[in-house]
């Protein structure tokens, strides 16, 4: 699946990627992801230098201002045979509820959500702590398998990335990767 936009070569130059994270994105590809969409957040700014930056990005990621719109558009990527990836903060996983239940689960779409998991164990500010904490709790409620890592670990986060893949496809149906802060 090809994504188009305008490709644009003025201004400021972009950011040099880090290359353990450009060898994730390397690997993300590898793995079969072929659309990529989601929410920027300021956990996931390496990993999103890097997917800009890649060879590949203007044919496979497109950008979103909301999550429940990036799963929108990840349900018509797969449609349109495409194996998608959103990426998102924690507290999107409440902006994106009903786009979940509505479309992603209820017509088994295997799609997998990257989730840079703010307040995961209460260590944090009191805004990411009251959707971090219970994000667990909140996808095991709407049927969706998570796994774990922590940024920072890059061949952990492409081992999880590859096995939600696979468990996507498996049951059918939406699979979330809940990483961690680096270092908690």
């Amino acid at each position: 699946m090809t994504v188009t936009r305008p490709h644009h070569t003025d201004g400021p130059t972009a950011p040099v990627a880090d290359p353990r994270q450009s060898a994730l994105i390397d690997e993300l590809f590898a793995t079969g992801y072929d659309f990529v969409t989601g929410v920027p957040d300021s956990f996931l700014s390496g990993f999103l230098t890097a997917l800009a930056a890649h060879e590949r990005a203007a044919e496979c990621y497109l950008p979103g201002t909301r999550e429940d719109n990036c799963v929108g558009m990840a349900a018509g990527a797969y449609l349109a045979g495409a194996s998608p990836l959103v990426f998102m903060k924690s507290a999107g996983l409440g902006t994106c509820v009903d786009a979940l239940t509505s479309l992603a689960i209820v017509y088994r779409v295997p799609l997998v959500l990257l989730v840079s998991w703010a307040g995961h164990d209460g260590r944090d500010v009191p805004h990411h702590n009251v959707i971090g904490e219970p994000a667990p709790a909140v996808l095991r409620a709407l049927g969706i398998p998570s796994l774990r890592c922590r940024f920072g670990d890059f061949q952990g986060i492409a081992a999880q990335l590859r096995g939600a893949r696979e468990q996507a496809a498996l049951v059918g149906g939406p699979v979330a990767v809940l990483c961690a802060p680096e270092g908690e």
